[in-house]
């Protein structure tokens, strides 16, 4: 195929992505095949940028290829948010506002960096902003995976299966010919699992072990409590496993029925169905919620914290996971006061704006990257 052929092919396969896109969702599948199309050369990046103006899909980022490819990589590593000056932390502008206009500017800047910077997943599967990182591990060796303060990363597993590592998180991967081991070390994951019952996917968190019964489900490691959250399917939980034998779920294994707390030094497997959740506290009690939220426990894929009466002293933790700026109480009064709300997670000063339209609190600078609230 000569070069005039190959561009015109090329072209052709951008259009075509492009409107498959534009009429609506993609498959799964359709997802996985456009990334790798992407992959294998800048062309066909440049191509699709192309195609994507052309039906508008862009919102006028560079329709007239005024901008070259290369200024666009770039600019990908420019924060897709704007820490707001202290001075600026009264301005009469309302959350609503403000989370409307970031929203709208953060789908740019996604649908930039998830063409040029050759991670689209980020863009279909977890709206993620630029820094994201998307990795397909081709083999059943041992990998490991951290991410750093705010970043969020997914990583494809050579069986299909899909991890989500929220920020701070640090886990092994290792597959073996009996098992999919999963070591989650510190943070937050969601693990969207590949059916293979002959081949079990488990979850440890130190002698906790979450084994997957086709589903997808999210587990934190938040202060010396693991919580599990189930978002389809189920998920078997038990202390009692060891790496080298199989879970048998026997008739007795215990189901949620209602809220209550259970004794997780019993030797029953714990079957937690899909809205549920169980967390494991230091003390070894296991505290249940038949009606979990699960906007509220997965938002952070869509970099979304949502609060429902939430005491401040736990929303500012929240914010402090994923920001440089770190927020400090002076007032013991404040933390307690009850917050309920939905913020950007990398917008910490939406928080300091709404603390301080209350009337109830003010800000003081501390540092370049420090910040206290303390009682008006």
């Amino acid at each position: 195929m000569n070069n005039t052929n190959e561009n015109n092919h090329i072209i052709e396969q951008a259009s075509h992505w492009a409107v498959l896109h534009d009429d609506g969702e993609l498959s799964t599948k359709q997802k996985n095949e456009l990334t790798l199309w992407l992959l294998k050369s800048p062309v066909h990046v440049e191509e699709f940028l192309h195609a994507c103006a052309i039906f508008d899909m862009l919102e006028g980022i560079d329709i007239d290829k005024k901008i070259s490819l290369n200024t666009l990589i770039e600019k990908i590593n420019v924060p897709t948010f704007d820490v707001l000056s202290l001075d600026n932390v009264g301005e009469n502008t309302s959350l609503i506002e403000k989370n409307t206009h970031k929203k709208r500017m953060s789908k740019v800047w996604i649908a930039l960096a998830a063409s040029v910077a050759l991670s689209l997943f980020s863009l279909y599967d977890l709206n993620y902003s630029s820094e994201n990182n998307v990795n397909i591990v081709n083999s059943d060796t041992s990998n490991k995976y951290t991410t750093v303060l705010g970043e969020q990363r997914s990583v494809t597993l050579s069986d299909g299966s899909i991890v989500y590592l929220n920020t701070l998180t640090n886990i092994d991967i290792d597959y073996n010919s009996h098992f999919r081991n999963i070591y989650l070390y510190q943070g937050e994951a969601i693990f969207k699992v590949a059916h293979n019952p002959e081949k079990p996917f488990r979850v440890w968190v130190g002698g906790v072990m979450f084994q997957a019964l086709g589903t997808e489900f999210n587990v934190r490691n938040n202060r010396g409590k693991i919580e599990l959250t189930v978002i389809t399917g189920e998920v078997a939980l038990t202390n009692q496993a060891t790496n080298n034998e199989k879970l048998v779920i026997k008739k007795d294994t215990l189901r949620l029925a209602d809220n209550s707390d259970l004794d997780f030094n019993s030797t029953k497997t714990l079957i937690v169905s899909v809205g549920q959740e169980a967390s494991v506290q230091p003390n070894g009690v296991i505290t249940t919620d038949i009606n979990a939220d699960l906007d509220n426990k997965t938002s952070w894929k869509q970099r979304k914290l949502i609060f429902k009466n939430d005491i401040l002293k736990d929303v500012i933790f929240e914010f402090n996971r994923y920001n440089l700026l770190q927020i400090s109480i002076e007032s013991e009064v404040l933390s307690r006061l009850p917050i309920s709300g939905i913020f950007e997670s990398n917008d910490p000063n939406s928080l300091l704006e709404f603390l301080k339209s209350s009337g109830k609190a003010k800000i003081q600078k501390q540092g370049l990257n420090k910040v206290s609230i303390d009682l008006l």
